[in-house]
Parts: C-alpha cells; sequence; structure tokens
C-alpha cells in the first residue's frame, strides 16, 4: 500500500492505485483490490507482466495481512474467505469474499502440494494483526 496518491490510466479514466492492498498478476491479467476486497484495477493483454513489474517497486504488501505470493504479487488475508485444494484441478486457490479467484497455485509446478497447502493454512491461521505476517519459503515445494 502507498501513503500517498498514485494515479495511473486505464483506458479513458484515471485510478489512484494507492489504496491497493491486494496485487495479483499472472501472464494473462493484473489485479489490484483495495481493503474491503473491492476491485481498483484489472488489467489484461500487453504489458501486463511490465506493469506488474513496476507496480512491485511502487505498492508494498502490509506487513500484519499481506500474504507475499511466489511471484512477489500479495494477499490481503482480510478478503480471503477461503482456501482449499480443487477436487476437479487439484490446485490450491484462494478465493475472495465475492468467490472470485484471488490465485490459484498449480500442482503441476508445486510438487509438494500438500505441504505448501498446510504452510498457506498455517500463515492465515496464525494472523492476528499485530505482528508481522508468516513468510512462505515457495521454492520449497516446487518441482
Amino acid at each position: 500500500m502507498l501513503n500517498k496518491a498514485k494515479f495511473v490510466r486505464d483506458g479513458s479514466q484515471l485510478v489512484n492505485i494507492a489504496g491497493a492492498l491486494t496485487m495479483t498478476c499472472n501472464d494473462k491479467y493484473l489485479l489490484l483490490l483495495n481493503k474491503q476486497g473491492k476491485k481498483i484495477l484489472y488489467k489484461d493483454g500487453d504489458g501486463v507482466l511490465e506493469t506488474f513489474d513496476k507496480f512491485k517497486k511502487e505498492i508494498k504488501p502490509d506487513q500484519a495481512y499481506g500474504l507475499v505470493l511466489d511471484n512477489g504479487g500479495f494477499i490481503d488475508v482480510r478478503s480471503v474467505a477461503n482456501v482449499f485444494v480443487s477436487p476437479k484441478t487439484g490446485n490450491l486457490v484462494i478465493v475472495s469474499h465475492d468467490e472470485r479467484p484471488l490465485c490459484v497455485l498449480s500442482k503441476s509446478e508445486y510438487t509438494d502440494l500438500d505441504g505448501l497447502v498446510s504452510q498457506v493454512m498455517d500463515a492465515l491461521e496464525d494472523v492476528d494483526g499485530k505482528k508481522k505476517i508468516s513468510k512462505i519459503d515457495w521454492v520449497a515445494y516446487q518441482g
């Protein structure tokens, strides 16, 4: 989260991204959410990864609630409703209160998905707002 205003163009509008507490990205889209889990910015298409790299230098996760992801994005855990392994795909899915996936971690990328699931759940259960959220060693679970 930024302490000052930061405006970026989004088509024909200007969006203040300073209030972003969740920032997730894959090779298809970039998503920024505010404290209430509402969309600040959704960007897809060309330049998504470049924009994500730029934003990672400017927007930082909340120390007590920002779960840092493997790619440098982060999720404000107050916007998380559910964490589970999908019975259909076998992937780890983190879902928001409005039932949208915030993050999908592929079983093909994480060979020890059971260990990763346990680590993520432990980190979330340990959140109390008074201390830094636990960091996850993502590489330890990759194949």
